[in-house]
């Protein structure tokens, strides 16, 4: 196990910034052997979870983790280039906004993965004749609405398949009049500071993952209350659910035990707000 160690930062207009850089020693040492077996195609570590032999349980641990951070807020997402592949696993329309959030994964250092907000993107391709509205909404973003952590999972699927994926999670107090300040924020004719964006309760989280070799997984977190001391206390429990799962790897015999050992791990019950 190595443990997660969040390095603290403050930007030049007071924004709190925490950066998770795991490099190559990621949270999870020990792994199951049956991540490597051939599964099923329903009801596995990856349907559940996102789990799979590359990007192993340190999924469901930033699934936690990012759930956990922005508890008590509304919190919406932008998985980011696939919005199509987003839209059939969520089953929901999105809000297209102008901007999303860029992190680069082959950096190694917070500053220099840290590339702020740039246009929104999309993987789907225009028609040959593309109508007025698909030429409006060409290279925009998808904010989806995350009720449980299971849509928090169903967004890395969307986008868990290339070289390295990227999701950004808004979190804001409840409230439409909250939700259209954030959406105004990313809509705007110029790239938005976290300043803006950020609300007074409102949370920033950027879950980079790295797949192929050099690139590298993060987690950023944003907001304008500083939360040191809920991200340390988050870490600590980490470690020790971490701890316990790889004690308890030797008495996972099939697929059910691993599913039933996740909440434990990641500290979230998938279903529930």
């Amino acid at each position: 196990m190595h443990p997660i160690r969040f390095e603290a930062a403050t930007t030049d207009d007071g924004v709190h910034l925490f950066h998770y850089l795991p490099g190559n020693d990621l949270a999870v040492t020990r792994h199951w052997p049956g991540l490597r077996q051939k599964w099923p195609e329903e009801g596995t570590r990856y349907t559940e979870w996102a789990v799979n032999n590359n990007n192993m349980e340190e999924v469901a641990v930033y699934v936690g983790l990012v759930w956990r951070l922005t508890a008590g807020l509304d919190r919406y997402v932008i998985p980011t280039y696939y919005c199509d592949d987003a839209e059939r696993y969520l089953k929901q329309t999105p809000m297209l906004v102008s901007w999303e959030y860029e992190v680069d994964a082959r950096a190694t250092t917070a500053t220099t993965r840290d590339k702020g907000f740039v246009p929104g993107r999309t993987a789907k391709p225009l028609r040959a004749e593309p109508t007025a509205a698909e030429l409006g909404n060409a290279g925009r973003a998808g904010l989806f609405r995350l009720s449980t952590p299971r849509d928090l999972v169903s967004a890395l699927h969307a986008v868990l398949f290339d070289a390295s994926s990227e999701t950004t999670v808004f979190a804001v107090a409840p409230g439409p009049e909250r939700l259209q300040r954030l959406v105004s924020a990313l809509s705007g004719p110029t790239p938005p500071t976290l300043t803006e964006v950020l609300q007074e309760e409102g949370v920033f989280v950027d879950l980079t993952i790295g797949s192929d070799f050099d690139y590298y997984d993060s987690v950023m977190v944003a907001s304008r209350a500083d939360l040191r001391h809920r991200v340390d206390d988050l870490a600590a429990d980490y470690a020790r659910r971490i701890s316990a799962y790889e004690l308890r790897l030797d008495e996972l015999a099939r697929v059910p035990d691993f599913l039933r050992e996740m909440p434990e791990l990641s500290g979230v019950v998938l279903d529930v707000p």
